[in-house]
């Protein structure tokens, strides 16, 4: 089956809302629809379904606005394609007005018909000719409406940051979590240095900014980058890889000739960066519940040339004493999170998301990390990390954890990277550019230290 440009970006978006898939899972399901795509149409779909996805509140406000039905009696794809059409309208410069409604009507009526294409046809006709009659929530005597709408939060979300956040903070945060974020790379000092790259990609004619924390990495300015397509690619000299992620390998501090656990390891970014920092020396066992992600691991691996990185599929909470023949100097334990931290990459992940789930998930949290607790070897580092801003995936693991574990202690992170903190790492989109993390440092005391 082949696709037009707004017929893939119509289908990704129906599978992350009919099959809940998330959006990278959506992404992969559909690319080999679009293999006949140009690389400005590929890239045009992911601007609509991005965009869509980022700014939806506001886009159904407008509809709603402008429409005699309901949105709950909408079908989900009428609704979806009036979404598209009115991103396309509102933000989308290129993309003339006539065209953005006629393929939007073209689109729906391919589906349902022509009575359903005349009602988007009026409802994005009438968006153009009446948009400046609408009554937006106003940021000084209606901010929480204001954030919900203009900035499409959900509303629930919306309440906590506003509980913990100034007024300034939350509208900077909210206006940084819509726009696209660069594309970080980190380079791979196994094979190159950072300047080295740096100076490959300038000369390719990219624009380049050095991390201003990470000594590894470089963003690359623009959108529509291809990244197999970069300088280095087949070379291995770098990895994607967010500042903030970075930054959490770069804060465990595996040295070489160590023996280090990731114990959620996932396509192993955070493990393949350990080895770099590690020189290609030591021991690195990743593990994860997933093997397909681990195959990915080991493939990511090769093209690094990271060296031989021991991969296995377990269950951190369902492991042994015999699954581990010894303990580690280094254990990371990158939590499985809400994700609330990387709205910028991940704009599906908000509309997916509710209070329940912070709490499922902390509890979750906190049985992973004592678990992985038990196999670290007396005065080894313990390190506990989360793509999550939220108080209860963060310090409140943390406290509970060290209410219990009397063999550990908290380490400061003020002199790892300079940050104005210094208990745990905590990152943001907005004033820093990077991704939201959280990270604590836990060392395991020696019997000598405890007494």
């Amino acid at each position: 089956m082949t696709w037009d440009t707004r017929q893939a970006a119509l289908e990704i978006l129906l599978q992350t809302d009919q099959k809940h898939a998330t959006l990278d899972r959506a992404l992969d399901a559909v690319s080999p629809n679009l293999a006949h795509l140009s690389q400005p149409d590929k890239n045009l779909c992911h601007a609509i379904v991005f965009g869509v996805l980022r700014h939806r509140n506001f886009l159904d406000f407008i509809i709603q606005s402008f429409s005699k039905i309901p949105l709950t009696r909408m079908d989900l794809p009428v609704l979806t394609v009036l979404r598209m059409g009115l991103f396309q309208l509102r933000f989308l410069d290129r993309v003339p007005d006539f065209a953005a409604i006629d393929t939007s009507v073209n689109l729906i009526k391919n589906r349902n018909g022509k009575k359903t294409a005349g009602f988007v046809n009026g409802v994005l006709r009438n968006t153009v000719r009446q948009f400046h009659t609408l009554n937006l929530p106003d940021p000084h005597t209606d901010l929480l409406g204001h954030i919900t709408i203009v900035h499409s939060i959900p509303e629930w979300l919306a309440e906590r940051w506003l509980a913990r956040y100034g007024n300034e903070q939350i509208l900077e945060l909210c206006r940084t979590i819509n726009q696209v974020p660069p594309l970080t790379l980190r380079a791979n000092t196994l094979k190159t240095t950072r300047s080295e790259l740096n100076d490959i990609l300038t000369a390719a004619g990219f624009d380049t900014r050095l991390t201003s924390l990470s000594p590894h990495g470089i963003s690359v300015m623009g959108s529509g980058i291809r990244i197999e397509a970069l300088p280095g690619f087949d070379q291995g000299l770098f990895a994607v890889q967010d500042e903030a992620a970075q930054l959490v390998s770069l804060m465990l501090d595996p040295q070489p000739h160590h023996i280090v656990l990731d114990a959620c390891a996932g396509l192993g970014g955070k493990t393949l960066h350990m080895a770099q920092i590690m020189g290609g020396q030591g021991k690195i066992t990743a593990m994860d519940t997933d093997p397909g992600k681990l195959a990915l691991l080991t493939a990511e691996a090769h093209r690094l040339g990271a060296g031989e990185i021991q991969t296995l599929t377990l269950d951190l909470m369902k492991a042994g004493q015999t699954d581990f023949p010894q303990y580690f100097d280094r254990v990371l334990v990158d939590a499985p999170c809400t994700g609330l931290g990387v709205l910028r990459r991940n704009p599906d992940t908000k509309w997916k998301r509710s209070f329940q789930d912070i709490l499922r998930m902390a509890g979750q949290q906190k049985k992973l990390l004592n678990a992985a607790a038990n196999r670290v070897k007396p005065g080894g580092i313990l390190l506990y990390a989360v793509c999550s801003g939220e108080p209860e995936e963060n310090e409140h693991v943390v406290t509970a954890f060290l209410k219990k574990r009397k063999d550990y202690v908290l380490e400061p992170v003020m002199d790892c990277f300079g940050l104005p903190m210094d208990r745990y790492l905590t990152t943001f989109p907005n004033g820093m550019d990077m991704d939201g993390f959280f990270a604590a440092r836990l060392k395991r005391l020696t019997p000598e230290t405890r007494s």
